[in-house]
């Protein structure tokens, strides 16, 4: 009898789906920025964050008792778990806006936003080829492009709190400020993060 195997790069991108739609919606609040409707956004995006963990939880129950995955077990198990963090570190980011009662946004924010979408589309792209990495693809041009966002994404908190530090006179500005760029930081290091994980097992699986 033919057992069908289970899709994991499937999984891998539709964790990365869900980074995307977390990217775009936190984008999408910034932009129209209204601390009123926080609330409503912080369900929305918690949506989008348990729809990840009920996916990390099939891969992991199907890996379990999977004879042969295509992958070594711990390169899987490590991959959903990184997958699933840039999701997480969106969703802080608005948990952040709403905790700490953000009246308005400061424009760097958006910024951060705007980069935060570019990583996650490129992440995208590098794991539709990622499925075909023994063979010739695109998908390490995917993982530079990643990394050369996140690079745009250091120069931009480097700037950006170099503004902060120096033009703000709001004690409490600052201090919030200071951890919400962080966590808008973060986002950028945790899709990277992923990026380099797919390569260290194209590397590895060779």
């Amino acid at each position: 009898m033919n057992i069908e195997s289970f899709d994991y790069f499937r999984i891998f991108t539709e964790m990365v789906e869900g980074s995307m739609a977390a990217a775009r919606l936190l984008d999408e609040i910034i932009k129209e920025y209204d601390p009123l409707t926080l609330e409503v956004r912080i369900k929305q995006m918690h949506d989008i964050e348990h729809s990840n963990d009920l996916i990390v939880h099939e891969a992991i129950t199907h890996l379990i008792r999977d004879f042969l995955p295509p992958l070594e077990r711990d390169d899987i198990s490590s991959l959903l778990e990184e997958l699933d963090n840039p999701t997480d570190s969106i969703e802080d980011v608005l948990f952040s806006l709403y905790m700490y009662n953000v009246k308005e946004i400061r424009a760097e924010a958006l910024e951060f936003s705007s980069l935060i979408i570019e990583a996650t589309d490129a992440l995208y792209d590098a794991f539709i080829e990622f499925k075909k990495f023994r063979g010739e693809n695109s998908t390490k041009e995917k993982i530079i492009t990643v990394n050369d966002i996140e690079s745009n994404g250091d120069k931009l908190y480097i700037k950006t709190m170099r503004n902060l530090y120096t033009n703000c006179n709001n004690d409490k500005e600052i201090i919030i400020w200071t951890k919400i760029f962080d966590k808008l930081e973060r986002c950028l290091d945790d899709l990277e993060r992923v990026a380099n994980s797919v390569e260290s097992i194209m590397i590895s699986s060779k």
